[in-house]
């Protein structure tokens, strides 16, 4: 029962950093939008938030995926070595469909694949529209966008695998432990 406590407190602990990455992801695009909002002339600074968000999302999910795991253990292994057994993953995943569109995904979406496109959307004129923009720094902020729309793709694509509308590589592949 030991390791059980030491494992719930574990996956207690990867809850709270998940909601601490969301609260960050939130306070960190509200800055950078403020930001840029205050100072128009500062419109390419938005092009921060796609990478922020990934990075974030990135986290989160690997937090999501620790937590599985450990659920896992506790209900393929420790389970079976306690008398009587435990039970607890086992009726917690049959209890707790996939997580709906309204009630987690859509959020997921908007606070990092949102934030990301929203970024993007806010820079298109500056990016491939300003006449006042020299060659050079233009292919730059070109290269730099395009890479930020490949990682909102990501950041989306991380989302639904962790909420089970995409398909998830094996874990010896996701190098998460």
């Amino acid at each position: 029962m030991a390791e059980f406590s030491a494992l719930r407190q574990e996956i207690l602990e990867r809850v709270k950093a998940q909601q601490q990455l969301l609260t960050l992801q939130l306070t960190v695009t509200a800055t950078i939008f403020g930001f840029a909002i205050s100072r128009p002339d500062m419109t390419a600074v938005l092009l921060i938030v796609p990478f922020s968000s990934y990075l974030l999302c990135g986290r989160l999910v690997s937090q999501h995926f620790g937590t599985v795991r450990v659920a896992e253990f506790i209900r393929d292994h420790l389970s079976k070595r306690v008398p009587g057994g435990l039970h607890w993953e086992t009726w917690l995943r049959q209890s707790h469909p996939k997580p709906h569109l309204l009630g987690s995904l859509l959020p997921l979406l908007l606070t990092f694949g949102g934030a990301s496109a929203l970024g993007l959307a806010s820079t298109l004129g500056h990016v491939f529209g300003n006449s006042g923009v020299d060659m050079g720094l233009r292919v730059g902020l070109i290269a730099v966008w395009i890479v930020g729309l490949a990682t909102a793709v990501l950041s989306v694509m991380l989302v639904l695998q962790m909420t089970g509308r995409a398909p998830v590589r094996a874990w010896r592949q996701t190098c998460l432990f």
